[in-house]
C-alpha cells in the first residue's frame, strides 16, 4: 500500500481496528473522502493497483470490525477507486 499525502494535509488514514479516519470527525469511516483522494492522489495512472491494494484491506477491516455485508465492504472500500483513480491520469 502507498503512503498518500504530500505533507500539505494531514494523511487521512484508519485507525485500527475501528477502522475510522485518524483525521475526520470521530467515528467517520475509512476510507472518507479527503482519504479516497488522497490515496487516488498516490496511485494516479494506476487504478487496478489502488483497487487491488484496497481489496486486500477491505478483508482485514471486515475482520477487525465485524463487517458482513458484502455491498457495504464494496462500497466504502472498492466501488470509488475506479472513478477517483481514472479522473486523475
Amino acid at each position: 500500500m502507498r503512503t498518500p499525502g504530500s505533507g500539505k494535509e494531514p494523511v487521512h488514514e484508519p485507525v485500527r481496528p475501528s477502522w475510522c479516519c485518524a483525521v475526520c470527525p470521530d467515528g467517520t469511516p475509512w476510507p472518507c473522502p479527503p482519504g479516497r483522494t488522497q490515496l487516488a492522489e498516490a496511485y494516479v495512472g494506476e487504478p487496478l493497483a489502488l483497487s487491488v491494494d484496497v481489496g486486500e484491506l477491505l478483508t482485514t477491516a471486515a475482520e477487525e470490525v465485524g463487517i458482513t455485508d458484502p455491498a457495504e465492504l464494496y462500497e466504502r472500500f472498492v466501488s470509488w477507486t475506479w472513478i477517483d483513480a481514472g479522473s486523475r491520469r
